[in-house]
């Protein structure tokens, strides 16, 4: 048995517990009403809270890459931005969606929307890492 788990692959007992206590979190953050006060209070505040603790925490082991990423990442950003503002433009909306009109049919229930905000909470505490 090793220190970050079990022969089987079942995480550590604590590992558990955080992801329950960050499932319920996430449950009781989505239920908000939404551009709320308190909503974006919550949002800003646990992203935040995210990345300092990821930030403190060790890097992860791998290696860092020696420049030349950032250029393709910024032509996919480029590009999706332009493909959401050409179909904001576009009418009518059903015959050229948006991200956002899309994602607002996946994110319909508050699970979805639940599991989505800690899907983000921990893309955040891996980006953070870095």
């Amino acid at each position: 048995m090793t220190r970050r788990g079990s022969r089987s692959g079942l995480p550590p007992p604590l590992l558990v517990v955080a992801a329950a206590v960050m499932l319920a979190f996430a449950w009781w953050a989505v239920s908000l009403p939404p551009f709320s006060g308190l909503a974006t209070a919550v949002v800003i505040g646990a992203g935040s809270a995210v990345a300092l603790w990821g930030a403190r925490a060790p890097a992860l082991d791998r290696p860092t890459p020696q420049g030349g990423t950032t250029a393709p990442w910024a032509a996919v950003v480029l590009a999706g931005a332009a493909w959401e503002f050409a179909a904001y433009l576009q009418h009518p909306r059903d015959e050229h969606p948006t991200v956002s009109s899309l994602a607002n049919a996946l994110l319909d229930s508050q699970s979805a929307r639940a599991a989505a905000f800690a899907l983000w909470l921990l893309a955040m505490l891996r980006l953070s890492r870095r």
